[in-house]
């Protein structure tokens, strides 16, 4: 049994064996060292993408603001078609449609302001935009048969005129309503103009250019 474990030892002791263990030592370490670089890396790519997520985070809420404020201030470009407060008036509104609504054989009976409206208000006030507006009525009535051209009147016809003109001036306007009535003698016209209201500053005309 000793004999046996002297040989044994003697193998272990002989220079290919250490040699041998040697390799295998350093090839442990190597394989190591490689691991723990890999494992370094990773973690340094881990850092790096929480950065970038934390930048990209930083940048969208700064986008996110940048729109919010170009948002608001395109509205308030907008604005510049809207009527103004200080302007509701039953006599501009009633100059406004008299000449139109007489060229197309109109006869303007009442005009008058009506309701009001607002939009309800946001939650976050530092970015609402609340749109104010209001309501203008008007009647008119016109003969059957055209005191302009003695022709047959083409109501229809005469309000699509009167529209396509009241469009291209400013401010900016929308019919809510539109009621044409045909009695004996001639034709009523019950309509409800809606005017947006400016409500926030509107910028000046040389900030915009």
């Amino acid at each position: 049994m000793r004999r046996q474990l002297f040989k044994f030892l003697n193998v272990l002791s002989s220079y290919p064996v250490l040699i041998l263990l040697g390799l295998s030592v350093c090839g442990i370490l190597y394989f190591g060292s490689g691991s723990r670089s890999v494992e370094f890396e990773w973690q340094n790519v881990l850092s790096q993408s929480i950065q970038l997520k934390q930048e990209q985070q930083r940048l969208d809420a700064e986008l996110k603001g940048l729109g919010q404020s170009d948002a608001h201030r395109r509205s308030q470009l907008f604005q510049r078609q809207f009527i103004r407060e200080n302007e509701l008036a039953t006599e501009l509104f009633r100059r406004e449609f008299l000449s139109v609504f007489e060229s197309q054989g109109w006869v303007l009976r009442s005009v008058k302001l009506g309701e009001r409206l607002a939009a309800p208000a946001n939650q976050d006030a530092s970015i609402a935009i609340r749109f104010r507006s209001v309501e203008v009525e008007v009647v008119a009535t016109a003969e059957k048969v055209s005191p302009i051209n003695g022709e047959p009147f083409l109501p229809f016809r005469s309000v699509d005129r009167i529209a396509d003109y009241l469009w291209r001036k400013p401010p900016t306007k929308e019919i809510k309503s539109l009621g044409i009535a045909r009695n004996e003698t001639d034709y009523k016209l019950e309509a409800v103009f809606f005017y947006p209201l400016a409500s926030d500053p509107i910028l000046p005309e040389e900030l915009s250019e």
